[in-house]
């Protein structure tokens, strides 16, 4: 598996050992900001502001040093919202550049490209910076981008959870989103990689005994995320994914809205595995699954 490209899911359960780099490379990243309809739980779609079509956007994945090379098409209609059209933008948390040149809004039915230096390693998140913020996030507007470092990592079971928000009130299997929800803090769900309970009842495969690799982004738009896994410890915890901000023996960690971590951690005994994060009101609210150890 290359490590130097867009995936096309928000979870990756892969053995992978990234090894060190030989060179930086320019890393073409195509995004497009559109509608689409998605799932977010059982029974129950969203018409959602997505990049590329899913909620969550793409995994991007890169390498210390590497060059990311960001085209951003708005295929909104010019002609849409009361014949005004809605602009986008994208916001990397990964980059250094001024943001009112790097971040730059894009018309609909334009495109523009920009491009960053990924030269810290770590995961984060990017998103719609477009005005009101709030909504383009909590609409769906959101994803992670993984810089490896240079160095390389240890070989792992890896899985990336995004976590997040979603609000507005449920009619007829339809979640009709709402901005006052968001400004109130009073989400309908909270997800996991965009689906409430998304793996409750279709647990994650991890194997007993050796490095798992969790790479965690909350996505907000506005709340914390404690994340736990029940019956078993994090080995590792390296806030915004940089190791040299390197945690042990954690057991509950929190991420604020818009951070990241890498989690590392071993599976005792075959079994399952719950995770949530343990702010309960919003594990309660769809935000829990469990790993399947064997």
């Amino acid at each position: 598996m290359s490590l130097r490209h867009t995936l096309s899911a928000a979870i990756v359960v892969a053995c992978l050992a990234v090894v060190p780099a030989a060179d930086a490379a320019v890393v073409p990243v195509q995004l497009t900001a559109r509608m689409a309809t998605v799932k977010v739980a059982p029974g129950v779609t969203m018409r959602a502001w997505t990049f590329d079509g899913a909620v969550p956007a793409p995994v991007i994945r890169v390498r210390e040093g590497d060059i990311v090379q960001v085209t951003l098409r708005n295929a909104e209609s010019p002609h849409g919202h009361g014949g005004h059209g809605m602009w986008h933008s994208v916001d990397f948390h990964a980059a250094r550049v001024a943001p009112n040149v790097g971040f730059a809004g894009v018309a609909p039915g334009k495109q523009r490209t920009f491009s960053f230096t990924a030269d810290r390693p770590g995961v984060f998140m990017y998103h719609c910076g477009t005005a009101p913020m709030l909504q383009h996030v909590g609409m769906g507007m959101y994803g992670a981008i993984i810089v490896d470092p240079a160095e390389g990592r240890a070989p792992a079971t890896e899985v990336t959870l995004v976590q997040s928000e979603l609000y507005g009130t449920v009619r007829g299997g339809r979640l009709r989103s709402s901005l006052n929800a968001m400004r109130a803090d009073r989400p309908r769900y909270v997800v996991f990689n965009g689906v409430a309970m998304r793996y409750a009842s279709q647990p994650i495969p991890v194997p007993v005994g050796t490095l798992v690799r969790i790479y965690l982004v909350d996505a907000g738009p506005s709340l914390d995320s404690d994340f736990h896994v029940v019956g078993t410890m994090f080995d590792t915890v390296q806030p915004d994914g940089n190791a040299e901000n390197a945690l042990h023996d954690v057991s509950t960690q929190h991420v604020p809205a818009g951070g990241g971590a890498v989690l590392e951690l071993t599976f005792p005994e075959a079994g399952v595995y719950p995770f949530v994060t343990h702010a309960l009101r919003d594990a309660d609210a769809g935000a829990m699954g469990r790993f399947a150890a064997k």
